[in-house]
């Protein structure tokens, strides 16, 4: 968003530019040498502009770059300030220019804005760029740290997966081991549990065999004592 106002900025300035350079282009005879002056003076204007106008574009594409940067790793936008504070003053200066532009007039306007531009450089050189490329390198420095970070954790992580995947894997074996064994050992506990129902079928068996016996045993004693 920022960047496209910047070029809508740049859009608008080089078409009151041209808008300038067209009032001018039918001097009389009378006016030659200050048709010339004007021509030259609107030239180093131009040049200004046009510098400025790169200044712009770059500051812009570069904050643009932070902006997603930082917000990728989500640090505070507060840290742009600096920078961000140089677009603000630049939009004030050409808004500055648009009132110069309808109050005075063109020759006006080509002298204020050269003058603005001149100034809004040197302030550009001074501080807000100085401020925007320290902050540049921090955020390179962050950036550097952080990818250096990221390739330990992905490292890290990269092992963690590896002994995860042979600790599922040993696990699998594991439970297919156990599942096995377990297998087995119902099935014993199932041929127990029969051999145990058939002991006990043949312990009632012997039992009622016993108790037979031992009432002919009875009979047969009561028998012979009654003979005696």
């Amino acid at each position: 968003m920022m960047f496209q106002q910047m070029q809508e900025l740049v859009k608008l300035n080089e078409a009151k530019t041209r808008g300038c350079n067209g009032h001018g282009t039918h001097p009389s005879m009378g006016e030659s040498e200050n048709t010339v002056e004007n021509n030259v003076s609107s030239s180093r204007s131009e040049d200004h502009i046009q510098r400025l106008q790169t200044i712009i574009v770059q500051q812009a594409e570069e904050l643009e770059t932070l902006r997603r940067t930082t917000a990728n790793i989500g640090l505070s936008g507060s840290q742009l300030e600096g920078g961000q504070s140089g677009l603000r003053l630049l939009s004030v200066k050409w808004e500055e220019g648009d009132a110069i532009d309808s109050e005075y007039g063109v020759e006006a306007v080509h002298s204020e804005k050269h003058l603005a531009a001149e100034k809004y450089t040197s302030q550009l050189r001074k501080l807000p760029l100085t401020s925007l490329h320290a902050q540049l390198k921090g955020k390179d420095l962050q950036l550097l740290h952080l990818q250096q970070l990221i390739n330990k954790m992905e490292n890290r992580f990269g092992q963690l997966i590896d002994r995860k995947r042979s600790m599922t894997q040993a696990f699998q074996q594991t439970a297919r081991t156990q599942q096995a064994h377990l297998k087995k050992y119902l099935a014993y506990i199932r041929q127990q549990t029969e051999e145990k129902k058939a002991l006990e079928r043949q312990l009632r068996e012997l039992k009622h065999y016993v108790d037979v016996l031992e009432k002919k045993l009875l009979a047969r004693t009561i028998t012979s004592v009654l003979r005696q």
